[in-house]
């Protein structure tokens, strides 16, 4: 409404500065280099608004050519990412479904496309783990890690090849830089308190488990249990060499 106020009132204005012009003739002459121009001041002013008008197009097709190149490229750059997008949904789709060849296949469309997402990333690891090549996916995983949006899940990934792989001090370390890096990492104060407990490194599964029950991991009245238990195993550690702490423990 504001836009055809606006227009409605500029047309008024022209039409009245020209009728304004028209109630007052008068004449215009110029010499200069040799040629000698006459016209009337109406003609000129209208001759005038059109070279203002060319200007004001020629400008501004100037500045649509100087930005075409941009435009050009948001084009392709919109249109690369949507193909990356559309790739990434069907490589998770055929991993979830267990297929090799398509998983990888749209791992490889999406790196091409969408190189430095994050989820890229992880359909290339997972692709190669589908495919059985270990050494290609966990070099994904460690490359995660340099990357502050990544690295959980490249610890993730690394550390459930390791589970796989029967490393079991690799997989230890993984989960403990997992939870020093987010303790609300429920997988990994879960992973280290099993891996603590494995070990009877019971004064490091308390610690684990009081980050757990913190972050609400495990409910009260389990971890209470839990911490029982570790405050046992701890006593039981230590009856023969040193009885009095044994017995403040198991108090």
């Amino acid at each position: 409404m504001l836009r055809l106020v606006l227009f409605l009132a500029t047309v008024v204005a022209l039409a009245m500065g020209f009728s304004w012009l028209a109630d007052r003739p008068g004449d215009i002459a110029i010499d200069w280099l040799g040629y000698h121009i006459e016209t009337n001041v109406f003609f000129a002013t209208i001759l005038l608004a059109f070279v203002i008008l060319l200007a004001l197009i020629m400008w501004s097709l100037a500045q649509h050519i100087w930005k075409s190149p941009a435009s050009v490229g948001q084009f392709f750059q919109r249109r690369r990412q949507s193909h990356g997008l559309e790739a990434l949904s069907s490589g998770m789709i055929a991993i979830s479904a267990g297929d090799r060849d398509q998983a990888v296949r749209y791992a490889q469309q999406a790196r091409k496309a969408l190189p430095n997402e994050p989820l890229t990333h992880l359909l290339r690891a997972q692709a190669a783990q589908l495919a059985g090549d270990k050494a290609i996916s966990r070099r994904i995983f460690e490359a995660m890690l340099g990357a502050p949006d990544t690295e959980q899940l490249g610890l993730r990934g690394l550390f459930l090849e390791a589970v796989r792989e029967g490393e079991e001090e690799a997989a230890l370390q993984f989960a403990q830089r997992a939870v020093k890096l987010n303790p609300k990492l429920e997988w990994a104060t879960t992973s280290l308190f099993e891996l603590q407990c494995k070990r009877s490194n019971w004064q490091g599964a308390l610690e684990t488990l009081a980050i757990a029950k913190r972050f609400g991991h495990v409910e009260k009245a389990i971890a209470e249990r839990r911490r029982a238990v570790l405050l046992s195993a701890q006593a039981q550690a230590l009856e023969d060499t040193n009885p009095e702490a044994a017995l403040n423990l198991a108090l």
